[in-house]
């Protein structure tokens, strides 16, 4: 066994049961979020719940099942978006998602597919990130992105364009020291 996380992996000592004790409370917070479509902490919770099943299940190397969750939680993430789109928490679970997805697609030697993914994952923290104060989180997200890209571009023999990402992740890298101390700056003027 290969979960290495506090709350109900240090409970399980089963594989199976563990996974299945993950379904069902996704299956019961789902239901409650279904009876109060307009609360937002249940909704927060399925999608929670599908990214720790997701985790286990990429932990495990059950890759098939955990790119369906992923894909379960995109969608939702999706869908909530088209209500709020302006939400950063749907947002911020949509970059998980895709990124996710991008690299389980990786792992399958899928690289044209986790190539698209992983752009989509760079669109969504970017559009995160579409504000002032830049954040360090932030930025290290769309650097790590612009990694995975390159990566991906490499395996799919496209050395330059993959280089050319990694430049950029690393620029980005650079900045971090400059940006941290201007949110710091920003923070420090606003309270």
């Amino acid at each position: 066994m290969s979960f290495h996380h506090s709350g109900i992996y240090t409970l399980a000592h089963e594989v199976e049961l563990t996974l299945q004790a993950l379904r069902d409370e996704i299956t019961k917070i789902a239901h409650l979020a279904a009876q109060e479509p307009e609360n937002r902490l249940r909704q927060h919770d399925v999608l929670h719940g599908l990214n720790k099943l997701g985790k286990a299940l990429l932990e495990e190397s059950r890759l098939d099942e955990a790119l369906r969750t992923y894909r379960e939680a995109r969608d939702l993430a999706l869908g909530y978006l088209e209500q709020e789109p302006e939400n950063e928490h749907w947002r911020g679970y949509l970059y998980v998602s895709h990124d996710r997805i991008g690299t389980i697609l990786f792992k399958q030697g899928l690289y044209e597919e986790a190539l698209l993914a992983f752009r989509d994952c760079l669109a969504v923290q970017e559009r995160l990130e579409d504000r002032i104060p830049k954040t360090t989180v932030g930025q290290g997200n769309i650097a790590r992105s612009h990694d995975k890209i390159g990566a991906t571009l490499v395996k799919l023999s496209r050395n330059e364009e993959g280089l050319k990402a990694q430049r950029e992740a690393h620029a980005i890298r650079e900045r971090l020291p400059e940006i941290e101390r201007e949110s710091r700056e920003w923070r420090d003027g606003y309270f």
